[in-house]
């Protein structure tokens, strides 16, 4: 039901002259009762609880009465139920206020918690501080021999399965150390290939748990100090 609906049925300009039309007919009977009934006199009847008009007049005038009684209450019915409506239509829009205000106070709640998972942005020294963190130490003259290339490898190193990669980087560290600490592209590219090779293989002995978690952790240290060495030069 809308407000087209009640424009149809309240206060229509028809129904109006509809109605003004039939209290004025009603009016006009009523006269003529009482013109034509009023010269004569009588009591009203009744017939144990029940009460009849007793002249054409009365009669008349109580109809007259029982219309415009009727047409007083049609109209206050209809405004009754066009104030109903308002208010349910009022309801209906504050429901949907209170909707949107809730989804708003929801999302502002989920950005808010968020935000609390979110860790603080690293200022550019914290960074500066981490860099320097990542970066590992040198690896000793004893732990690498920058005259002749010599590597000392840690004991897990040591192991047969890693012989075909540690044979072939001791000879690049070798010639490195022969060229003043430098080596060209290629070097650097196959000795940073036979090191991925290393820790592949320190891996799987691992998994396989042929190294305690100790001696894991001093080989892969090794081995990303000794690609690291191949930033500096002697």
């Amino acid at each position: 039901m809308n407000v087209r609906f009640w424009e149809k049925v309240v206060n229509v300009p028809v129904m109006r002259a509809g109605v003004e039309l039939m209290l004025r007919y009603v009016f006009c009977l009523g006269v003529v009762a009482v013109w034509f009934g009023g010269t004569h006199t009588a009591e009203a009847q009744w017939w144990g609880n029940y009460y009849h008009s007793s002249t054409y007049g009365e009669s008349m005038m109580r109809g007259s009465a029982d219309v415009i009684r009727a047409a007083g209450m049609y109209n206050v019915r209809n405004s009754e139920a066009a104030k109903n409506w308002e208010a349910a239509r009022s309801a209906a829009y504050d429901n949907r206020v209170k909707a949107a205000s809730t989804f708003v106070e929801v999302k502002e709640m989920q950005r808010a918690y968020q935000k609390t998972l979110r860790r603080p942005v690293p200022t550019s020294e914290q960074m500066f501080r981490m860099s320097k963190m990542e970066i590992p130490k040198r690896l000793t003259s004893r732990e690498l021999d920058p005259v002749t290339g010599k590597i000392a490898w840690p004991l897990e190193l040591t192991a047969d399965e890693y012989a075909p990669f540690r044979d072939k980087i001791e000879s690049l560290y070798a010639e490195r150390a022969a060229n003043g600490g430098r080596v060209n592209l290629d070097q650097y590219h196959e000795i940073h290939n036979l090191l991925d090779e290393m820790k592949g293989v320190l891996s799987q002995r691992l998994e396989a748990k042929k190294v305690f978690p100790q001696d894991w952790t001093k080989a892969a240290k090794f081995l990303k100090q000794l690609r690291y060495e191949l930033k500096y030069t002697e």
